[in-house]
């Protein structure tokens, strides 16, 4: 199986301490995907790095680890997501640049690979809505699934009606206050007959698969430290079950199971 992540990759810069460690969503899946798929299976990682000091901080992160890298060295800044973590271990984004990641474009090999994926992995957020229109333009023969990175700050509806007839799974981070947005995407689900993950921290997640609704609860942690990356960590998840079976009550446990683990370190939590 070839699963191809295109994103994304750069440094989580951590406030006040200074640490900067290799982060990004694409980045973060497809570490986790490398150890939650099998070994016969193939993991691509698509993105780009500045030609500065935080580029080497990713491109050391990825040495050994098995994933097929094809990420391009450009003039400039390399993405960074500036992060403090407050007293409960929940992490709060004060800043993102995106660096060059906000004009990088696939070239040929780049849709190829995305072309002949088994599982195409992405995110969308709104500084690369370019970058995602470009990869939404390749034709790709396997399942397809993308993380609406920002959709509880900026709830582009109109961007994921446009993708919503391509697009076979999509996540969602909301927070479980947000009743009307979640009631939003389940209507749309139904009508379109889509999956649709929605990830609510500590209280959980819900899928809507079509008309039908599944729930899991978040798996209890009794020291949380730092959930950056806990979303993608239960995409890895959710994901390397699906792709098996199609059981979504499994898969959603399995994304809970991992999501918890990372919680428990600082950093995205990778594993290995």
């Amino acid at each position: 199986m070839n699963i191809v992540c295109v994103g994304d990759c750069g440094v989580d810069h951590y406030l006040p301490s200074g640490d900067k460690l290799c982060g990004g969503i694409s980045a973060n899946f497809a570490r986790h995907a490398r150890h939650e798929f099998g070994e016969e299976d193939h993991v691509h990682l698509i993105s780009v790095v500045g030609d500065d000091e935080d580029a080497q901080i990713v491109l050391s992160s990825f040495a050994g680890t098995g994933i097929d890298c094809h990420i391009a060295q450009t003039h400039g800044a390399t993405p960074v997501q500036f992060i403090e973590i407050q007293a409960d271990g929940e992490r709060k984004f004060i800043r993102y640049e995106e660096g060059v990641l906000r004009a990088f474009r696939l070239d040929a090999e780049d849709r190829r690979l995305i072309a002949d994926s088994d599982l195409l992995v992405a995110p969308v957020y709104l500084q690369i809505v370019g970058l995602f229109d470009d990869l939404m333009s390749v034709p790709a023969r396997g399942l397809i699934s993308i993380d609406f990175a920002d959709f509880l700050q900026y709830p582009d509806f109109s961007l994921l009606e446009r993708y919503l007839d391509d697009v076979d799974i999509a996540f969602f981070g909301l927070s479980s206050d947000d009743q009307d947005m979640t009631d939003a995407l389940r209507k749309l689900a139904a009508d379109a007959g889509k999956l649709f993950v929605v990830t609510l921290g500590a209280a959980g997640s819900i899928a809507f698969e079509g008309e039908r609704q599944f729930e899991c609860a978040a798996v209890r942690v009794g020291n949380v430290v730092d959930t950056t990356g806990a979303g993608d960590a239960f995409a890895a998840g959710f994901l390397s079950r699906y792709c098996r079976n199609r059981d979504l009550p499994e898969s959603m446990a399995a994304g809970a199971q991992l999501a918890a683990r990372v919680v428990q370190v600082h950093g995205a939590g990778i594993t290995g």
